[in-house]
């Protein structure tokens, strides 16, 4: 199934609107046999979620899940004011 713009527009909605996911950060790309999902997230649970969403939601869609993960920690150092 090639990427048109009416699934493009679809997809959109999917990642920001969908009460499961909600995500602003992740957009997609077109690729040669379907699509590929990219930014990043805070956990790996959210981005399994976000592919699963995406691909339950386009069963005919090939889906490559390329979202990374954001590294967050606490800093090294106390900041003095």
């Amino acid at each position: 199934m090639a990427t048109d713009q009416y699934v493009e527009g679809e997809l959109q909605h999917l990642l920001a609107e969908d009460e499961r996911i909600t995500e602003q950060g992740i957009r997609f790309v077109r690729t040669d046999a379907g699509i590929a999902l990219v930014g990043e997230v805070e956990s790996a649970d959210r981005r399994d979620a976000i592919c699963r969403v995406v691909a339950e939601a386009f069963p005919d869609l090939p889906v490559q899940c390329n979202i990374g993960l954001t590294r967050v920690h606490e800093p090294d150092e106390v900041e003095e004011l």
